[in-house]
């Protein structure tokens, strides 16, 4: 009997999701010539659910000279991303959201030597900055006027505040002051499918977000220029609307000192029949309690930064 011409594949140690593995392609440094991916890659590239913490991981990896090397995929992937979010792809669109949320977290982030150049030569390229933004900014301004849901227009409101608090010492925070968000968020216009995102949401933390891009905007170069946010803000009387925004501010404040104290008491303890015997040596008659575990410097530090 002859053997068989087929051979049997040994599996592999582990299995990569498949968005990882785009990541990889994409983010790949070991090419010198730029890789122009096809409409299927990225088709199929925000189709699938993106995994946050990978893709943060393989961007953070990648320094300031390196993302310059790649220039050329970093450019595409903004402007597909850009592209995609107004698609009406609803699966899509939130993944575009998503991508560009963390894309412009890291990316902004890194220790460049001429910012305002090398970030633009990195998310567009020099020549293209005015296109690209233009779209980005009536992009994200069309989602959260008009998202199919709350969330995905909460999605558009954190991918604003990433590229204006990233990029607050560049120009490319100007972009929105061209193209005005404040009625989408605060005011809704004249006409009858106009909406307004405070508004329309009871969710404090879908409250606290979009005034706190506006409070970016509004100090955006505030003494270079009138800011239109600023006259916009001082000019606002909408009083059902400022009920939710101090309501909702009022309402993260007390979560996040929840938080904090989940993490690390700092108020003295009050004096007590345990405290008390401790202090004058007697603490071998002091009543046994269960105590929370306290975490050390290092344990602390990681949860703070996870808050």
């Amino acid at each position: 009997m002859e053997p068989s011409p087929l051979k049997q594949q040994g599996r592999p140690s582990s299995f990569q999701p498949k968005i990882d593995s785009l990541y990889e392609q994409l983010f790949s440094t070991d090419n010198n010539e730029a890789t122009d991916f096809s409409d299927g890659f990225w088709r199929e590239f925000f189709l699938l659910r993106p995994d946050k913490s990978c893709l943060h991981q393989r961007l953070d990896n990648i320094d300031a000279n390196g993302l310059l090397q790649i220039q050329a995929e970093m450019q595409q992937l903004f402007r597909k991303a850009v592209s995609q979010i107004t698609s009406g792809n609803g699966i899509s669109d939130e993944a575009a959201l998503d991508t560009l949320t963390v894309f412009l977290d890291v990316v902004l982030a890194k220790r460049y030597t001429n910012p305002s150049s090398e970030i633009i030569t990195v998310l567009t390229g020099l020549d293209d900055v005015d296109d690209v933004f233009l779209d980005f900014a009536n992009a994200i301004e069309i989602v959260i006027r008009s998202g199919e849901s709350i969330e995905t227009r909460q999605k558009a409101v954190q991918v604003a505040i990433a590229l204006t608090a990233g990029a607050y010492q560049t120009s490319l925070v100007s972009y929105f002051t061209h193209r005005d968000l404040f009625p989408s968020l605060m005011k809704p216009g004249g006409k009858t499918d106009s909406k307004q995102y405070i508004q329309d949401t009871d969710t404090p933390i879908h409250i606290f977000e979009p005034f706190l891009l506006l409070g970016l905007l509004a100090n955006y170069n505030k003494f270079e220029f009138r800011n239109p946010y600023r006259s916009r803000l001082e000019d606002f009387v909408g009083e059902s609307t400022i009920q939710k925004i101090v309501q909702g501010f009022g309402a993260v404040c007390s979560q996040s000192r929840d938080k904090y104290v989940a993490i690390q008491e700092d108020i003295e303890e009050g004096w007590t029949l345990s405290s008390t015997l401790k202090y004058i040596g007697l603490g071998a008659l002091a009543p046994s309690r269960s105590s929370t575990p306290t975490p050390n410097p290092e344990e602390t530090k990681d949860l703070f930064a996870t808050l």
